[in-house]
């Protein structure tokens, strides 16, 4: 059996933003809460693309992307609040908030694609 989802650029770049930020949510931020939070939003992230895969309507795909897109800005928002609680500086957050308007506009193109089949 073949997983589709494997094959998307999108779906290798989600994993490598959620790698990329669990690193340094293990590492910098100390709220539990916050922690396990970002934890879930991360994983929502890639979940959802390889979840909307395995059904064959684009429209319920480009829902499932439109979720992994909703998760991106929660674990932008969720950095955001560790930022101001002093746990982020300026620069990791902007390199965070960077992957994250690179991997949303990838996610938006992907689900209009779909949309317009």
């Amino acid at each position: 059996m073949s997983f589709r989802f494997k094959k998307f650029k999108v779906y290798l770049d989600a994993k490598q933003y959620c790698q990329f930020c669990r690193k340094i949510i293990k590492d910098k931020v100390k709220d539990k809460a916050l922690t396990d939070q970002l934890t879930r939003a991360l994983n929502s992230i890639v979940l959802n693309i390889a979840e909307g895969s395995a059904d064959n309507s684009d429209v319920e795909f480009a829902r499932f992307l439109g979720i992994s897109i909703r998760s991106v800005y929660e674990t932008v928002a969720g950095c955001d609040l560790a930022k101001v609680y002093g746990m982020l500086d300026d620069k990791i957050y902007y390199e965070i908030e960077t992957q994250a308007e690179s991997l949303v506009k990838q996610l938006s193109a992907f689900r209009s694609s779909l949309l317009k089949r």
